[in-house]
């Protein structure tokens, strides 16, 4: 199974051991009622979302949402043709990744579907918008798992919004396989996107380390950098280990594995690391036109989703708290330029993608890991907190 993928399994089941979060709405509750599982200030916008990742704000106010999905009929088995060695049902591969739709009065549509997933919760990702077309970026799994790709994984892909067709822009995920920039192990998963000022997108590969820079008009694209290693906190050792859900198969410095990716309107594009699962090894970078990296923040924990308020402020999406053997909620917290961190939305079950709108209201996924065969319910949610970066 994909490394990324695999310590995302991990985590999930990590998280439902250790607490009973339900979604869904009080039963004897009264309609002012908060709903369970959703933090006070907050409330739903979306639901019944497949593996939900990032989610972006149209001008006329609709919101677009990937859904990694939930994998398929087939399979997935290793190179030796044997089935994936981990606990439950095996995971599997299909088309269940999609682009959702929530109009400004809240009506939530398919705008395309039948997109390449992986039940491990791979798939549709990162998410960018133009004229009248929405950008998404697909992860993948098949090369770790020495299998053929489906056709469009690890693919910059551009849909229609008003027909819902669906256009390849850019195939990555063969760079990765031919050149592994990071000379780590190759398992290409493409991952956070955005649009630049200067037209051009700009994607996170979690599984390469890396950034991509790629010209939606002509598919073009460049290879902008190999992301850093995390800074470890003081005293933390090198080795994977030092995670309370660490991959045991991987030695050596943790990988960053780059996630959430945010062009901000000052013109810089801002990624976040998942720091290898490893306490305060989530680091949020500034990436440079000559391919380095300006370290901005760290001491963070499972980084998923970084973006600006529209107070100035950068805000970052942790995906679980690992203060403990079994990890937590996740929150959104704000950065201050005196290195501050600051808590501003608490108790998120697996927060993902972060956006805000011009009045300082914050939308945030929720519950966007959940594994099961595809017949599961999908619980993802889309959550709306309000005045979370007044202006």
């Amino acid at each position: 199974m994909h490394r990324f993928s695999r310590t995302l399994v991990a985590l999930a089941f990590g998280v439902l051991g250790a607490l009973s979060v339900n979604s869904g709405f009080a039963q004897d509750a009264s309609p002012v009622a908060q709903p369970e599982g959703v933090p006070e200030g907050c409330t739903v916008v979306a639901d019944g979302l497949m593996n939900p990742r990032y989610v972006a704000l149209a001008d006329d106010g609709t919101l677009y949402i990937t859904e990694a999905g939930n994998g398929g009929d087939e399979v997935v088995t290793s190179v030796e043709g044997e089935e994936s060695e981990e606990a439950g049902p095996p995971p599997t591969r299909g088309n269940s990744g999609r682009l959702t739709a929530v109009s400004p009065d809240g009506e939530q549509t398919v705008v395309a579907d039948g997109l390449p997933s992986y039940s491990e919760g791979v798939g549709p990702a990162g998410i960018a918008l133009g004229d009248g077309v929405v950008w998404i970026s697909v992860g993948g799994a098949a090369v770790a798992a020495g299998i053929e790709p489906l056709e469009n994984e690890n693919s910059i892909l551009q849909v229609d919004v008003a027909t819902g067709e669906v256009t390849q822009v850019a195939e990555l995920g063969s760079f990765e396989e031919e050149n592994n920039p990071d000379g780590t192990d190759v398992n290409p998963n493409l991952y956070g996107m955005d649009l630049g000022a200067d037209g051009q997108l700009y994607v996170n590969d979690a599984g390469g380390n890396t950034v991509f820079k790629v010209d939606p008009a002509s598919g073009e694209f460049s290879l902008l950098g190999i992301v850093p290693s995390p800074a470890l906190p003081e005293g933390q050792a090198p080795e994977a280990e030092a995670s309370p859900i660490a991959d045991e198969e991987q030695s050596g410095p943790p990988q960053p594995v780059p996630t959430g990716l945010h062009v901000g309107a000052d013109g810089n594009v801002y990624l976040v690391t998942l720091g290898a699962f490893i306490p305060g090894a989530s680091t949020v970078f500034i990436a440079q036109a000559d391919g380095s990296f300006v370290q901005v923040a760290t001491g963070l924990s499972v980084g998923v989703g970084v973006t600006l308020g529209p107070d100035g402020a950068l805000y970052v999406s942790q995906l679980a708290s690992l203060e403990s053997q079994l990890p937590g909620p996740g929150n959104v917290v704000r950065l201050g330029a005196d290195g501050s961190v600051e808590t501003v939305v608490d108790g998120i079950s697996f927060p993902h993608g972060i956006t805000f709108n011009a009045e300082g209201d914050l939308f945030v996924i929720a519950n966007s890991t959940s594994f099961g065969p595809p017949a599961s319910e999908p619980n993802g949610q889309l959550l709306r907190c309000d005045g979370i970066a007044p202006v």
